[in-house]
């Protein structure tokens, strides 16, 4: 909360306080950002967000970025809003709401998931100070996990198909264009892909996939920031 006082011109009046919401201003600053950088970015509710989110823990003061992938039946070929509304499904169940405050498309286009004031739902039992961005694919390696879906795309592989494990170049860019305008606004000292967190389990010890891992760990050395503890 921020007091702006009015100037008193000798009338023997008290200043008057005006409270302001710095956080919703903040938010509106960063998605401002957004939008004069050279990436596609579009608000939560342009692309079929929920209007009216259930009451959620608020959370501020961001200390922590986790990186994700958004798992292993997702692809570069798909449109980034569509994406983001499939995770919106799967994720209403357990959260009430997309659990990601951010969605990055292998096009470099910005998705706002869920409104930067409440807590995101990214990292199990982790989730407080902590900034939840997605890139929307499967950056799993071959064989990484050994199961059905790899037999799967090992068998797809006979016929063409490519897995990708590695985040495309106008991606990245993106990313660290996003993180950019996060670290102006937020004083950030870790970031970690999913798994790196403590006490990851389920979908938590494979996301962001290897690929992803890797790219979270060059921006991490490149920015000077920490692992998680």
């Amino acid at each position: 909360m921020t007091l702006a006082g009015a100037r008193n011109l000798d009338l023997k009046l008290p200043p008057i306080e005006i409270p302001v919401d710095d956080r919703a201003m903040t938010r509106e600053a960063i998605l401002r950002t957004l939008k004069r950088s050279e990436f596609l970015s579009t608000e939560r509710s342009a692309w079929g967000a929920l209007k009216n989110t259930p009451a959620m823990a608020m959370d501020w003061d961001y200390s922590m970025v986790a990186l994700h992938h958004a798992g292993r039946t997702f692809g570069c070929g798909d449109f980034g809003a569509l994406q983001m509304g499939r995770i919106l499904s799967s994720h209403l169940v357990k959260f009430g709401e997309v659990g990601y405050h951010f969605g990055i498309d292998c096009t470099g286009h910005i998705f706002e998931g869920r409104d930067l004031r409440l807590k995101g739902s990214s990292v199990l039992h982790y989730n407080s100070k902590v900034i939840g961005i997605v890139l929307l694919e499967d950056l799993t390696t071959p064989n990484e996990v050994g199961d059905l879906v790899d037999e799967a795309k090992d068998f797809m592989a006979v016929w063409g198909y490519k897995t990708q494990s590695e985040a495309p170049s106008r991606q990245v860019e993106a990313l660290n264009a996003l993180l950019d305008v996060i670290q102006s606004f937020f004083t950030i000292e870790v970031l970690g892909g999913h798994r790196e967190f403590p006490k990851q389990i389920d979908e938590g010890k494979v996301c962001p996939g290897n690929g992803g891992l890797e790219l979270a760990r060059k921006i991490r050395t490149e920015r000077a920031l920490r692992a998680p503890d």
